[in-house]
């Protein structure tokens, strides 16, 4: 009987010192949560943009300015993500909290390669042909002008060009350019005839037939115009057929 009487009194003291521990628990919980919300040991004093977006950098940091001040705890990750890819260049976003004050944001970019001109407008497109801005003003930059085309939807942050095989086609060329290893950089592709593409590279227009084997034939097209012995520096290179190139220097 004793026995069963020391059994019950260990078991209630048990049960005495777990809602103890439960209660002492929550008062930390809730004296940590009163302290984290009124406290300014919280509050954000820094963002910091990360991994070199050139284009849209100073756009993001604006529209995430609104985070100076808030709590760390509480910032809505989403809504974040959601502000910086209303920038069409950016790809990615990367959130991190630095405790106690510091948020930072690592962005990573699409690329531009192309730009058309459309009404006296001139919109400039990713390697995927997504709409990254309209601008008046390329002057600078290396990007590829694509004629004989036009764009389906000009809406920034939305892909331009919704016909697959013009997709497929400039894919290719954007991977060419990508790695091309030469001094030679393609300055325009007219696309106006897919059985008949062109591209020019300073005063060389280059015949490049339809669109098979297009690296084949832009290898083709490269070696010539950068062949010291030939001296290529105005006329047209013909690849679009089977056999040696046909080229004539004006």
């Amino acid at each position: 009987m004793i026995k069963k009487n020391n059994k019950y009194i260990k078991k209630r003291r048990n049960k005495i010192m777990i809602i103890k521990l439960l209660f002492l628990i929550s008062f930390i919980v809730i004296g940590f949560s009163i302290f984290a919300c009124k406290s300014d040991f919280f509050t954000i004093k820094k963002v910091a943009i990360l991994g070199n977006p050139a284009m849209s950098g100073e756009d993001v940091k604006e529209k995430t300015e609104y985070l100076i001040g808030q709590n760390i705890l509480f910032i809505d990750k989403e809504h974040i993500n959601s502000q910086a890819k209303s920038n069409a260049y950016v790809e990615a976003v990367k959130i991190k909290k630095i405790y106690p004050r510091q948020v930072n944001i690592t962005l990573s970019e699409k690329k531009a390669i192309y730009y058309v001109e459309i009404d006296d407008k001139i919109y400039v497109l990713s390697d995927k042909l997504v709409v990254l801005e309209d601008s008046a003003n390329i002057e600078n930059r290396s990007l590829i002008k694509l004629n004989g085309i036009t764009i389906d939807n000009p809406v920034l942050g939305q892909i331009g060009i919704k016909d697959e095989r013009i997709l497929n086609i400039l894919t290719i060329f954007s991977k060419i350019a990508e790695v091309n290893p030469t001094n030679f950089n393609i300055d325009s592709i007219d696309l106006a005839d897919l059985m008949n593409i062109k591209v020019y590279i300073g005063e060389v227009e280059g015949r490049l037939g339809n669109d098979e084997n297009l690296p084949d034939k832009m290898n083709k097209l490269m070696h010539i115009i950068e062949d010291p012995s030939i001296e290529l520096k105005k006329g047209y290179v013909d690849v679009g057929f089977e056999g040696s190139p046909i080229y004539y220097s004006e």
